[in-house]
Formats: structure tokens, sequence, C-alpha cells
């Protein structure tokens, strides 16, 4: 299994970990006179090894840059990379702030079809909550991208006090489904106090499944004001007939308390 990197911090990549495959195999034949002859051949259609760029977004709601150490583990239909932590972005100085995309690359032996990802984080420093949008990882060698989105907090103190994360791909290249954007309304009631400064997250129900618990966010908007109409798009798989909705609040944020007068899909 050569090699020939290094496997250090401070050189090359600055990866500690390296996935080997094997150029050569060596067998050992007993012959007539009792002696041993080793022969070598070279392997036939060795595995190859892909390039995977790994952009981390971090949702743009309060608190949701994280200090604490990330670690992901990628899933194919052809094996996984084991957990790799997300040492140095390539994209910014200080990695996983509100708002940020983040870029790492990581090499492994072909995954083949990618379906799902683990993520998580330590819990470690001052400030670990952290909220991830979603993560995309393009493999180079195939030109191929997966999406995986989250649009959930990895925290011990909100929502179901996780800090490690399940996700699957959104359009799995596998069955060839096409995702389709759903334009989604929310109506704040007019009465007094009607509006909520918590953070939103519906799910909407279907014949074929369901969307996932998305945020319902806009950069730079006040959101879920008395009276108000706010519009989003959420892009998804397609979920035939629609059964149902659920629309939920965080209860964070000074006057959480919120009265919804109905939602349009």
């Amino acid at each position: 299994f050569p090699c020939e990197r290094w496997l250090a911090k401070s050189e090359d990549d600055g990866e500690i970990i390296r996935e080997l495959v094997p150029s050569d195999i060596f067998t050992e034949k007993l012959m007539k006179d009792g002696t041993l002859k080793q022969i070598e051949e070279e392997v036939e259609d060795p595995l190859e090894v892909h390039t995977y760029k790994i952009s981390v977004f971090t949702g743009d709601i309060y608190g949701a840059g994280t200090d604490a150490n990330v670690f992901l583990n990628i899933y194919g239909d052809l094996g996984d990379t084991g957990e790799r932590k997300l040492s140095k972005s390539e994209t910014n100085f200080n990695k996983f702030e509100r708002g940020q995309e983040d870029a790492f690359t990581i090499q492994a032996v072909d995954l083949g079809i990618l379906y799902k990802i683990k993520i998580r984080h330590d819990n470690s420093m001052f400030s670990p909550d952290w909220f991830l949008e979603k993560v995309e990882i393009l493999d180079e060698t195939t030109e191929e991208s997966f999406v995986f989105l989250c649009e959930r907090w990895l925290s011990k103190k909100k929502e179901d006090k996780k800090i490690e994360r399940t996700l699957y791909e959104q359009v799995c290249k596998a069955r060839s489904l096409v995702p389709v954007k759903y334009e989604t309304i929310v109506v704040t009631g007019f009465e007094k106090g009607a509006g909520t400064d918590a953070n939103v997250f519906i799910t909407i129900f279907g014949l074929n499944g369901d969307s996932g618990k998305r945020a319902l966010k806009q950069k730079f908007r006040n959101l879920f004001e008395r009276g108000k109409t706010n519009r989003f798009y959420l892009e998804t798989l397609d979920m035939g007939e629609l059964k149902k909705v659920r629309i939920e609040h965080d209860n964070s944020g000074l006057a959480p308390g919120w009265l919804v007068e109905r939602v349009e899909i």
C-alpha cells in the first residue's frame, strides 16, 4: 500500500489520516526443489482515490456559530470515510461563524453514490452550540454533487439537546429524483402581541414522505410581525399530495408567543 505523503498537521494538506490502495500483490509458490519463489503481480482495476470538496453552511440566526471541534463521516454505497475532523477552513480564518460557508477537502477511496453523513461537534470551548444549515459535497473526480439539509441545532441546551445529526441526501442520484420548490406563505394574526421573535420551523407532510424540519428565515428581515404575511421557498423532493403541516418555534427571544392565522403552500 504505497503512500509517499505526510501525515502531519504542519505538512502537505495538514491531514493525519490517509486511505491507501494496494498497487502490488506478492505471493509465494513452493517449488519442486522445496524452495519458495516470490511472485509479484500488479493489482488489476485498483480502487480510485477521490477528492471530496465539502462546503459547510452555518445558519444565519442569533448564536448560530460554534467554537467547538466538528467531525464528519461520509457514507456511500461503496463504503465510508471514517470520522474526519474538519480542522482548517479553506475560506475563513474563523470557521463555523454565523451565516458563513466553510470549505474543506477530504481524500478517500471511491465511496460511490453518497447517501448520508454523520456530523457532530465535541461540545468544547466557550460557545459550542451550533445551528447547521446544510452540507454540500462535490466529488471532484466524477463532478457529482450531493446536498444534505439540516437546519437544526447541534446543542446540549436547545431543541432535542443532541450534538450529532445523521443527514440523508436530498436528491438521490441513484433514484433520479427531481427536487420541487414549494412556495410557503405564513400569515400572522392581527391581535395585540400576535408577532414572535422566536425562530420558526415547518415540516410539510405528503403521501410520498415529508420535508424534514425546515427553518423559515430570510436575511435582514423582521419576520412574523403582527398582521404580516411572510413568503418562503422550500426545495425538497416531490412529496405528492400534501396531508398536513407542522409549524413550531423554539421559544427564544423576548416575545416568543405567536398567533398564527394560517399557512398556505
